[in-house]
């Protein structure tokens, strides 16, 4: 599963690694063996989840850096163009964290599953024992819920359709 939401096997055998190291130092403090393999799945989640976080700033830094190589190379008058454009896009991803921070947590996990972990309907639907179309109905507000947040603060620039 790991290796499904990473695509990259060097950082999901580094995870799988990391994530029994943990278990085994904290393996004592388990009481019951029955709660062990839920357990370390959620561990291994856990340790999934830090990773992508740490590597989305890196991403972040990454188009950061290239967007300014586009300003170097363009001409003066699209340089502040697209030097506002880059501003505006940012401001407006900050936004819509700002917005997902702010649903309730129930909208907050589905979007995190979809959009950070990129998992389909089913495992989604089997993560937190519920229905597909639970999951979809979720999915739907909780994107309805940023969308009218961002029609709201941004008007037509947000291009919300």
């Amino acid at each position: 599963m790991i290796n499904f939401i990473l695509r990259d096997h060097g950082a999901a055998e580094d995870i799988i690694q990391e994530s029994f190291l943990r278990a085994v130092q904290k393996a004592p403090m388990l009481d019951e063996i029955e709660k062990y393999e839920s357990w370390l799945k959620r561990l291994a989640r856990n340790v999934t989840l830090n990773h992508l976080r740490k590597h989305q700033r890196n991403r972040n830094e990454l188009e950061m850096e290239s967007s300014l190589h586009v300003f170097e190379a363009a001409p003066a008058g699209d340089y502040l163009s697209s030097l506002a454009h880059a501003v505006e896009m940012k401001a407006m991803r900050e936004a819509i964290v700002t917005y997902i921070n702010e649903l309730n947590p129930a909208y907050r996990q589905i979007i995190a599953m979809k959009w950070i972990l990129n998992l389909s309907y089913k495992e989604m639907a089997s993560e937190l024992g519920v229905t597909e179309g639970v999951v979809r109905q979720r999915l739907f507000r909780a994107r309805d819920a940023i969308k009218q947040k961002l029609l709201k603060e941004w008007g037509a620039e947000a291009g919300c359709r």
